[in-house]
């Protein structure tokens, strides 16, 4: 019975269609199925490359503005560039965090990778993968031609070295400073995302597999109870449903499995279509904005809603538009969305509405605000940096030009012997004194205040909207005394203080960076004069260190030039009445300025560093000239040359070996060499200054303490030192006679010179009656223009040949008088 039944519905045209078809559309299904796997495939990888050039483009932009501030000269070129390898360094992206990017330049060379530090500064030329693919010159090669270009190649599971995966990275050209940035993504990653897709695709083809299965059953249980005509009917009516859900079919496929929410608006203002993509993006499923097409706008945050009404408005047109903009989730969450629009028209230019494409960007965004907040604040404090300082304080000097009794100022404040916390206790603590230093700034700032970190110990404090300048220094105090508190971590405890220089406004027309070099000005103002002080910026100020910078460049032209010469004073013995050897003093004849005193140019070579060269060159032409009165002067071997060592040379570690050096050069026996040196470059690290003095003591060179009293050494540090002789300074010389305590000091001086079995030297002798004291109190050696001032070379060398003929006679009857004129007090 059940099989004449099942006969009887066969024997229908119908039921004769119906089956066939629905084998058809099983096929046609998987067809399109597999038609459309690729696609998908394609655009889900298209996604993915698009995002990570997106994100490129992010950090390409960031080195760009770092290139435009070197190019400013807001900061330097070299700064620019550390800067911009440590954000790159730091940049991460991707699901966990651990996409990363990588450095070459074009030769190509690592310059950076966050997982191969063992790659950096190495030449990759030959670097390959594992398919002997030279992966690193493929980069070069594919970012010169194509800056959105892709390499395929083996490489690292992100920061697991022992697993290789196939790798997909975009590389692109920074042409203003050489470098090949890289980024990208692994084709396993992709091939998972896609597999989901997949499983979804077919899990939505088998229920429709399994409904047309259903609806065809029903068809043929319908088709066996009708009539033939009726059947015949019937199945041409669902020949034509399926030609229509087929095609269907099709434009949902390709528009429902976008990754984009696509929406299509009517004329008037209702929904004709709207993607699944709606519930991921928004939290909504596509029904609501069909029964409710408002809720596009609700969803928009109030403050970007003007926007949005702005936005449909432009983009209903054939060019179309684009907008960022909020919206708030269906679970209560803000992101951020992206959309593209245009117009759509039908046969004949008929207007259809409006399609928007709109696309979830809440990343970008966040990782755009992460660079922006990173390139414009200290990454040890989290304070501004100097980029954001500068930008406040230009917009506080233009609130100035614009409102009256408005007052503002510019602190820059240096923390002082920073140097000696970092150098005893290490960089760990010292970034902790620094971290702890920001805190305490900011709490005692004011809101609309500004704490900006310059690097190293120095700090920018904008004061804005003061009552009146007087405010600033009231804060200013509270804020030295705050400093002045110990620092306290892991058991150590530390004190230091600070150095402040202050501009107040007004100020004069200019940049802000000029704002924040007076200021720079007046802390070191402060800091010359005793350290946790501050100093208020004046015009004098700015003239002395434009005289100074002047006098340093012209320095530095005069050494190359030779503009400067020595000259040499002698050095004469008491007991002896005749020489005994020179000093060299550097002269400097400025082409415009003439001669420049010592105690002008002098200072300024310490505290730039030329003292060094300046020092060394002195060195050279007193032992080459000295050589040359050996060789050509009869009974000069006896003579000494005295050169001064200045602290920054004395700190050196080979000063032994550069000495025996110069020694050899001439050929002079290191015994007629005495170098001078100052008690506070012995003093400042006598351990250190022992050994220098041992190992030149030992190769035979001898040494002179200079300007001795002036200092603060102690007798016990003196008597470990290998010193041969002391020098009395010139101040108590010229007071002696006249100030009492002088006296005391000098025959302190020399009584302990004495003691110690050391050669005393008065230096400054101008006059017989200081002669005369010197004589009573038994100094060994004098100099001063009292017997000769400093001379040439030429003239020391006749000097020398007349020692012991007319210059012996006129030193005698010197000596003579200055014995005639002493009292008899003496």
């Amino acid at each position: 019975m059940v099989q004449d039944k099942t006969a009887h519905y066969l024997k229908y045209a119908p039921t004769r269609v119906l089956l066939p078809s629905a084998m058809m559309l099983l096929l046609f299904a998987g067809s399109i199925f597999l038609y459309l796997l690729p696609s998908i495939e394609e655009a889900l990888l298209d996604a993915q490359k698009e995002k990570v050039v997106e994100i490129t483009d992010t950090v390409v932009g960031t080195l760009a503005h770092l290139n435009e501030m070197a190019e400013r000269g807001e900061i330097t070129l070299n700064y620019a560039k550390r800067l911009g390898a440590e954000f790159v360094k730091t940049t991460r992206y991707g699901p966990h965090a651990k996409d990363y990017f990588w450095i070459t330049d074009l030769t190509p060379r690592m310059i950076m990778h966050p997982y191969r530090p063992d790659l950096d500064g190495r030449d990759l030329t030959d670097y390959r993968d594992k398919d002997g693919k030279r992966i690193f010159m493929e980069f070069v090669r594919a970012a010169r031609n194509n800056p959105d270009a892709f390499v395929d190649y083996y490489w690292q599971w992100q920061d697991q070295p022992d697993r290789i995966a196939r790798k997909l990275s975009h590389v692109r050209l920074f042409a203003p400073w050489g470098w090949v940035l890289g980024t990208g993504l692994y084709t396993d990653d992709v091939h998972t995302e896609i597999g989901v897709y997949r499983d979804h695709v077919a899990l939505i083809f088998l229920g429709i597999l399994l409904l047309s299965s259903l609806l065809s059953l029903y068809v043929i249980r319908q088709a066996g109870i009708t009539e033939k005509k009726k059947a015949q009917i019937q199945g041409q009516r669902e020949k034509l449903v399926r030609v229509l859900q087929e095609s269907e079919e099709r434009y949902r496929t390709i528009a429902d499995f976008g990754y984009d929410w696509e929406i299509w608006i009517g004329t008037e203002g209702t929904i004709h279509y709207c993607s699944p993509a709606c519930l991921r993006i928004t939290g909504y499923p596509p029904e609501r904005f069909f029964e409710n097409p408002g809720l596009v706008r609700e969803i928009i945050l109030k403050d970007d809603q003007d926007a949005w009404d702005a936005y449909l408005v432009e983009a209903d047109s054939d060019r179309g538009d684009s907008l960022d903009f909020r919206i708030l989730t269906a679970d209560g969450k803000t992101r951020w969305l992206g959309v593209v629009g245009r117009s759509v028209s039908g046969i004949g230019g008929k207007p259809l509405g409006m399609r928007l494409s709109f696309r979830d960007i809440t990343d970008r965004k966040a990782m755009e605000e992460q660079l922006r907040h990173q390139a414009l604040h200290d990454p040890l404090t989290n304070l501004a940096n100097r980029t954001l300082c500068l930008d406040r304080l230009g917009q506080a000097m233009r609130r100035a030009k614009r409102r009256e009794n408005y007052f503002f100022a510019v602190v820059f404040l240096d923390l002082d012997r920073f140097k000696i916390i970092n150098d005893s206790l290490g960089h760990r603590f010292g970034d902790m004194v620094l971290t702890e230093t920001a805190i305490r700034l900011t709490s005692e700032m004011r809101l609309l205040d500004t704490v900006s970190r310059f690097g190293g110990d120095e700090f920018v404090l904008l004061l804005d909207e003061l009552s009146s300048p007087g405010e600033a220094i009231r804060i200013i105090k509270r804020v030295r005394k705050r400093l002045s508190e110990p620092f306290r971590f892991n058991g150590n405890e530390v004190q230091t203080t600070a150095s402040f220089g202050i501009v107040l406004s007004p100020v004069t027309d200019g940049k802000a960076a000029d704002v924040l070099q007076h200021a720079n000005i007046a802390m070191h103002r402060a800091k010359e004069a005793g350290r946790n002080r501050f100093k208020v910026f004046t015009e004098r100020m700015l003239e002395t260190a434009v005289d100074q910078l002047t006098l340093e460049n012209d320095m530095r032209r005069g050494l190359a030039n030779d503009e400067f010469h020595v000259v040499y004073q002698p050095i004469m013995d008491l007991a002896s009445s005749d020489i005994v050897g020179f000093e060299a003093l550097a002269r400097w004849n400025h082409p415009d300025r003439g001669s420049i005193p010592p105690i002008e140019f002098i200072p300024m070579a310490e505290e730039s560093g030329l003292i060094i060269e300046l020092g060394e060159w002195v060195l050279q032409q007193a032992l080459r000239t000295l050589a040359g009165w050996r060789n050509e002067t009869d009974g000069a071997d006896d003579i000494f040359m005295s050169v001064n060592l200045s602290s920054k040379q004395f700190a050196r570690i080979e000063l032994d070996k550069i000495v025996v050096k110069a020694l050899e050069r001439y050929g002079l026996p290191p015994s007629c060499l005495k170098l001078e040196i100052t008690e506070s470059s012995i003093m400042g690290n006598p351990e250190s200054s022992l050994r220098i003095l041992n190992r030149l003591r030992r190769a035979g060179v001898r040494f002179s303490i200079d300007d001795f009293g002036t200092g603060y050494s102690s007798l016990s540090q003196l008597q470990q030192l290998p010193v041969d002789t002391l020098k009395v300074d010139r101040t108590f010389i010229s007071r002696m006679r006249t100030d009492p305590e002088n006296m005391e000091i000098v025959k302190a001086v020399i009584a302990l010179g004495h003691s110690l079995d050391l050669n005393v030297v008065a230096e400054g002798v101008e006059s017989p009656e200081q002669l005369c004291s010197l004589l009573n109190l038994f100094c060994n050696c004098v100099q001063g223009f009292y017997f000769h001032e400093p001379m040439s070379a030429g003239l020391a060398q006749t000097l020398l040949k007349q020692r012991t003929g007319k210059t012996a006679e006129q030193t005698r009857e010197k000596m003579e008088r200055a014995r005639r004129d002493c009292g008899p007090d003496e």
